[in-house]
């Protein structure tokens, strides 16, 4: 069964709108076009999948909805705010309070406790040495990890480091969480145990999760995947629309199309 945008809408509430945005790089006299005309919605509540092969503009695009860099051309609007209308000012309030990362390298500070990791957002949010312990503990036990509150990132495993860097995610109750390539440094087991957790947020919690990945694993807990080639969207999916086999991909056929 095709995509169908306006069916897929139905009763959703917007949360980020990317429009006609396109993204050019200049290196010299060669100009390269990293992002062309992308148009797309992401709804508050769901789990999307930004998949495509290298240099396909994947990771422009988690930079261009995260806020860390800016549209050649184009809008993109976060709760309705148009983002290009914004002072500086405003997108660190914005990178502070509604949109929060986890990274393939986890990006902990190593000198700090998981706990310290956790909280450090929680300082720049101007939230209570205390309320900020309390919170960081619990976001800690979330993730499976209290009693590692003391240990720092060289005493953790991958797996327990992106754990952590997922409660950081969390410590300032972010209305969109960005994953870019979550689970690429860990095995198989520990990845498959961040995809759980993940989609956990994600149903039990109702974080909204936008992840860039090549994992395809990562579509058993996702709601859609936007496959990106050459600077553009190819297409558009729902996970219910997918079937994943030995971890390659192909679409399910309706029963009336089947020969």
């Amino acid at each position: 069964m095709a995509y169908n945008e306006s069916e897929y809408a139905a009763g959703r509430e917007i949360l980020v709108r990317v429009c006609n945005v396109q993204k050019t790089f200049a290196r010299g006299a060669e100009v390269t076009r990293a992002l062309k005309d992308i148009t797309l919605t992401i709804y508050r509540g769901e789990y999307v999948c930004i998949m495509g092969p290298s240099g396909s503009g994947k990771t422009t695009l988690f930079n261009m909805i995260g806020a860390l860099d800016t549209p050649t051309s184009g809008r993109i609007f976060i709760d309705a705010v148009d983002m290009a209308q914004m002072k500086a000012s405003e997108l660190a309030f914005l990178r502070c309070r509604k949109l929060s990362y986890v990274f393939q390298q986890f990006n902990l500070n190593q000198v700090m406790t998981a706990l310290e990791n956790v909280t450090l957002p929680m300082v720049f949010a101007n939230v209570p040495a205390e309320e900020a312990r309390i919170r960081g503990m619990a976001l800690l036990e979330k993730v499976g990890l209290e009693k590692r509150w003391d240990h720092r990132p060289k005493q953790m495993s991958g797996g327990q480091q992106q754990r952590v860097a997922i409660a950081r995610a969390l410590a300032n109750n972010p209305a969109l969480i960005l994953c870019d390539e979550p689970t690429a440094n860990l095995d198989f087991k520990t990845g498959h145990d961040i995809h759980q957790l993940l989609y956990d947020l994600n149903k039990k919690d109702g974080v909204t999760i936008l992840c860039v990945t090549h994992d395809h694993n990562m579509l058993n807990v996702s709601d859609r995947m936007i496959y990106l080639c050459d600077g553009r969207i190819e297409r558009i999916e729902k996970s219910s629309d997918v079937v994943i086999r030995n971890a390659s991909i192909s679409r399910k056929v309706p029963k009336e199309d089947r020969k």
